[in-house]
């Protein structure tokens, strides 16, 4: 298998919920920093929070990871009212 650069993956996910948050009334730009730039700092976060042994799981991280992005996608379909 190749090696996937998973940062890179991420950016371009987030790109394309703000995008499709853009078409459906919200402004992508505020909406893209508003998914990507959570999602570090809570990584960064985790071990102090939950402790070195189970923030270095992987399913701890993945979902960490994909929290503010899955939300957002959630935001993104709803519409603006």
């Amino acid at each position: 298998m190749e090696f996937v650069n998973l940062p890179l993956v991420f950016l371009v996910g987030c790109a394309l919920i703000a995008l499709l948050a853009k078409k459906t009334g919200y402004s992508w730009y505020r909406f893209f920093f508003a998914v990507a730039v959570p999602a570090p700092l809570l990584l960064l976060a985790l071990p102090h929070v939950l402790g070195v042994e189970t923030a270095s799981l992987t399913s701890v991280r993945l979902g960490a990871a994909l929290l503010f992005p899955f939300a957002g996608l959630l935001l993104a379909l709803r519409g603006k009212r």
